[in-house]
């Protein structure tokens, strides 16, 4: 395999990072910039007018797959994989849910738990657009799934689509896997456990090990498939994060096992601990045997996998084609420079040029400035799987508590910045900030009061972004993600109840509002 090292960035949270894989473009170009994830009963989305990877890829002929996790919105079927160019979705709308009983909810209240695991099918598309979704077809989903660890599953479904997949009927394969392993909570499978070594002595760190070994396993899985049909020396694989590890809870007592040391943050971050992370890819063509160190984006994704299928992309994009420097046809990418954030709502910026990074604002929300080694101590509480008793208790009362929670929640604050070069500045002097990641890659030397000469870099860095936001003077940033939870949930009576749930009643995540209704 060839790896992608130096600057290959992702975004600091989930939902950016995947809309900037699929689109080949930065996420505030449409408004899903910032620490700010797509919550579950959230009226926004990636918007419609966005032209995504697997549509461009199946003008191409390819046929479509997403398993695991989707995270860019599902209020309106529209948003939805298989209306987003998939021809098959196996997996969670949402950004995390329990490994086994596939329940989910904010972190906030987890005790309003409910079932975030789907499965379409291109078929499935009715002519008014909708999807067929039966209830009956939901209760076996619950039924057949239920504490079957959610790793296997992404796995063993995938495994299933190589070993099936008819390329006479249905041209070449787009698959796309996407694990949740390693994010929170923290339940690995036990025999994940057995595989990480004596050394790692930190009980959450070796879950968390645990949770990338289970994660390693089934990558090796996926390959022995595709070799098993013969499709291993034809295909392209790519393995990418998304963003920096998580390395502990808000309230900083609870480690989440991760550490980005000698970096400097984590996930939520625009520190480098935040936005860089691993990648590789291996196929027919790609140099073996290569570290890149050149500067790359997951942006880039889209026009280097169509430049290397030959699939025309028409938008516009920020993403640049690599596949050169991965082929070994070119030695420099026509990428210079990187716009890793730029969101007015929470006056924060961060930009890459020359290996020099301007940053804007705060960097940070506390306790993440630091560098940081796995913490140890107590795991984000979540349902005891172990408890009968516990998952009872989530079902109790399940509207009442609904409701609680949606009466407490934020109320929606829209801001509506028209000056945006003067909306993410001025800034005090102890609000910018500038380094070297050729000779500080862990930001620790803050250049830009040490000379003139810096200070002149940064205005010009500063001036480019001034440009970029432009760009944002049409958009609107929602804050409080306009959650409408009641109209997200829909509950399903369980003939007979599941092992180790006594209720009889669950609530799923499903679309609800008509796909000819405007949604922010």
């Amino acid at each position: 395999s060839s790896g992608i090292n130096a600057e290959y960035g992702g975004q600091s949270i989930c939902s950016p990072a995947r809309a900037a894989l699929f689109t080949g473009r930065y996420p505030y170009r449409y408004g899903l910039q910032g620490a700010r994830p797509i919550l579950y009963g959230a009226l926004k989305g990636l918007p419609l007018n966005e032209v995504i990877m697997p549509q461009i890829l199946k003008k191409t002929g390819y046929y479509n797959y997403l398993v695991g996790k989707w995270h860019l919105g599902y209020s309106k079927w529209d948003y939805t994989p298989i209306k987003r160019g998939f021809d098959y979705f196996f997996g969670m709308y949402g950004g995390f849910a329990d490994y086994r009983a596939h329940l989910a909810a904010e972190p906030d209240s987890p005790d309003v738990q409910v079932f975030d695991l789907h499965e379409h099918h291109k078929k499935d598309i009715r002519s008014d657009g909708t999807v067929e979704e039966t209830e009956q077809a939901s209760i076996d989903l619950i039924k057949s799934t239920w504490l079957h660890h959610s790793e296997k599953l992404f796995t063993d479904k995938a495994v299933e689509i190589i070993r099936n997949h008819d390329s006479k009927e249905h041209g070449p394969m787009f698959l796309t896997v996407s694990y949740m392993n390693p994010h929170s909570p923290l339940d690995p499978l036990e025999e994940d456990i057995d595989r990480v070594p004596d050394s790692v002595d930190n009980t959450i760190r070796e879950k968390f090990s645990a949770l990338m070994v289970g994660m390693d396993m089934g990558v090796r899985q996926l390959t022995e498939a595709l070799k098993a049909r013969d499709m291993y020396d034809n295909t392209i694989i790519i393995f990418t994060g998304d963003n920096g590890g998580a390395v502990q809870g808000k309230d900083q007592s609870k480690s989440l096992g991760g550490t980005n040391s000698p970096l400097r943050g984590a996930k939520w971050t625009i520190w480098e601990g935040g936005v860089k992370v691993p990648a590789f890819v291996r196929g027919p063509g790609i140099v073996p045997g290569v570290v890149s160190d050149e500067l790359f984006h997951i942006s880039d994704w889209l026009p280097t996998i169509a430049g290397m299928v030959g699939a025309e992309v028409k938008q516009n994009l920020d993403g640049f084609d690599q596949s050169g420097i991965l082929t070994g046809t070119a030695n420099n990418t026509d990428r210079k420079d990187l716009v890793l954030e730029l969101d007015p709502a929470y006056q924060q910026a961060a930009y890459i040029k020359d290996n020099f990074k301007l940053i804007l604002g705060d960097p940070a929300p506390k306790p993440y400035n630091g560098i940081y080694a796995p913490l140890e101590g107590d795991e984000v509480r979540y349902p005891d799987l172990d408890d009968p008793d516990s998952f009872a208790n989530f079902n109790k009362d399940l509207k009442e508590k609904l409701t609680a929670y949606i009466t407490k929640s934020d109320t929606d604050k829209s801001f509506d910045f028209r000056d945006l070069p003067e909306a993410i500045g001025p800034f005090e002097h102890s609000s910018i900030k500038l380094y070297d990641l050729d000779n500080d890659p862990s930001e620790t030397d803050d250049l830009f009061t040490k000379s003139e000469r810096f200070k002149a870099r940064a205005k010009d860095m500063y001036d480019h972004l001034a440009v970029q936001s432009q760009e944002l003077a049409d958009l609107i940033f929602y804050i409080g993600d306009n959650q409408d939870k009641t109209s997200s949930v829909k509950t399903l009576t369980i003939p007979g109840g599941l092992t180790d749930w006594t209720g009889t009643e669950m609530g799923k995540w499903t679309p609800w509002l008509r796909d000819d209704t405007e949604s922010k």
